[in-house]
């Protein structure tokens, strides 16, 4: 039984996506675009994380839960636009955000950090897989 432990254990770290550290119960296992291979993300752009859980939306909305872009800026119209299986949220990237690390706080589950590049406004150019995803329904 304890080998099965160890093996699920690595098999996690090994799905993980790389240079994401976690901590408690929170798992991320995406980030669009992908800012973890180097993808770059401007001010207003969209960014959708996907993982185990992220709280309810009334915590988003309370600032409960969060995402802070370095220095310290808290993410734009956070919304869970899918609960589970897997969990996806999604939020726009703040004005005066900089490189460095993404924190993301969800209460009584854990925290990430996610290393972000951050590139003043301008024309982006074209990465194959740093798509930036499209912005969440609205509701009619």
């Amino acid at each position: 039984m304890k080998k099965l432990g160890l093996l699920l254990l690595a098999l996690a770290a090994c799905t993980a996506p790389q240079g994401i550290r976690t901590t408690g119960n929170l798992s991320i296992q995406a980030v669009q675009p992908d800012v973890v291979a180097g993808c770059v993300v401007r001010a207003g752009d969209w960014m959708l994380l996907k993982g185990n859980t992220f709280g309810s939306q009334a915590d988003w909305d309370a600032g409960t839960n969060y995402a802070l872009f370095p220095p310290d800026l808290p993410a734009e119209d956070p919304e869970i636009t899918q609960a589970e299986n897997p969990a996806t949220l999604m939020f726009r990237v703040p004005q005066g955000a900089q490189s460095g690390i993404l924190r993301v706080h969800v209460e009584g589950v854990g925290d990430a950090e996610i290393p972000v590049n951050v590139q003043a406004l301008g024309v982006q150019m074209a990465v194959p897989g740093c798509e930036v995803p499209a912005p969440p329904p609205q509701p009619n």
